[in-house]
């Protein structure tokens, strides 16, 4: 038995000096964190934003009716076999970023066919998107949710549902949805005030808390969710995209999301846009960057380790490849590459641009569609 030693670690949100841990050799990093990276809102089958160079929209659902798709979404969802493999490429991305949970949204019976590709897994909150709208309906998510509610049982994965807005799903699917959560671990997400306030409509269908389920809104850019006692997920890169802001304080905020990850990167891949617009100290940053997904959702975090050589300061700008990966006490990626199988991180990143361009050819005309800028372009 060997000890890893880093000399300066975030722990638990804290920055500590003099970090050491017992690992299986002797090895020194300059920084670790404990645990790793958390994004607290993804959508894994996402490749099409629905982008229109110039353009920028006032809410969601604007964007949601005038965005222009080349990829039909519904059939990527629907067609298990490329939904689970962009779940996959999602995964693995994450493992090589430094992330060490995920809270997907999308495909439910796909995310957990994709995680049980890896031998090493990342934690995972599993929130099936819900709408009123076909491809997208409860009755879909409920046939998954007998399918795999007892793969995931052992406690490393939780089950909700993500209920995709109050404007996209109707009293009686939101209430089915607080149902259907509660048979799981009891979580429901949703995009709220994306754009547009919505918290008044929010406590009509839902009321005043305490409320039967954990719910967790996305993006709150124009309410101020601890108003009823919840904390949210901001997303600012995808905010700044399609609407051109965000947020500018973490007051009421617990994660980080990156929303389109396959498009964007995981949460470290927008740490630089983070330093950015919100201008609370470091450790505030590192906090809700790590532990604090983990807090939001609930989820355990012991053996769960990110190590880097480089200075904290060019970790937490996303300036800085993790050379070691660790979850549940067990190697996901050594010195810059996932374990088993063998990949680096510039081979998922071309393995996503092909995955794209053959989405985009099978449930498209063919074009490609308009890729995002990257985060750090829009600093």
């Amino acid at each position: 038995m060997g000890v890893i030693e880093a000399g300066i670690a975030v722990v638990h949100g804290r920055i500590v000096e003099g970090f050491r841990a017992p690992f299986r050799e002797d090895a020194y990093y300059d920084v670790v964190l404990v645990p790793g990276f958390s994004d607290g809102h993804a959508h894994p089958q996402v490749v099409d934003g629905g982008l229109r160079r110039g353009v920028r929209w006032r809410n969601s659902y604007e964007w949601i009716r005038e965005r222009d798709m080349v990829v039909d979404e519904v059939m990527v969802r629907r067609d298990l076999s490329v939904a689970s493999k962009l779940s996959y490429l999602t995964m693995v991305r994450a493992l090589l970023e430094g992330t060490t949970l995920l809270a997907l949204t999308g495909r439910l019976a796909a995310n957990v066919r994709a995680w049980f590709k890896l031998r090493v897994r990342p934690r995972l909150v599993l929130l099936p998107t819900v709408m009123d709208r076909v491809g997208w309906s409860l009755g879909e998510v409920v046939s998954d949710y007998s399918r795999v509610s007892m793969l995931v049982s052992d406690g490393f994965a939780r089950m909700g549902v993500f209920i995709h807005s109050l404007g996209m799903a109707g009293v009686t699917t939101i209430r089915e949805s607080l149902s259907l959560a509660s048979r799981g671990d009891g979580i429901v997400g949703l995009h709220l005030g994306e754009g547009v306030s919505e918290l008044e409509e929010f406590k009509r269908v839902l009321g005043e808390p305490p409320y039967p389920v954990k719910i967790i809104p996305v993006h709150c850019i124009d309410d101020d969710v601890q108003e009823v006692g919840l904390q949210c997920v901001s997303c600012p890169t995808t905010n700044i995209i399609l609407y051109g802001r965000t947020r500018g304080s973490l007051a009421g905020i617990s994660s980080f999301g990156s929303d389109w990850p396959l498009l964007l990167g995981t949460t470290p891949k927008h740490l630089r846009l983070i330093r950015r617009v919100f201008k609370e100290p470091l450790e505030v940053i590192a906090r809700t960057a790590t532990i604090g997904g983990y807090k939001l959702y609930e989820i355990p975090y012991d053996g769960d380790m990110v190590a880097f050589d480089g200075n904290l300061e060019d970790v937490m700008s996303g300036y800085v490849k993790p050379k070691l990966v660790i979850v549940n006490n067990q190697v996901a990626v050594y010195d810059g590459a996932l374990v088993d199988p063998q990949i680096t991180v510039e081979d998922v990143e071309k393995r996503i641009r092909e995955a794209i361009k053959e989405v985009s050819e099978k449930y498209g005309s063919g074009a490609q569609p308009l890729i995002p800028p990257k985060p750090e372009d829009l600093i």
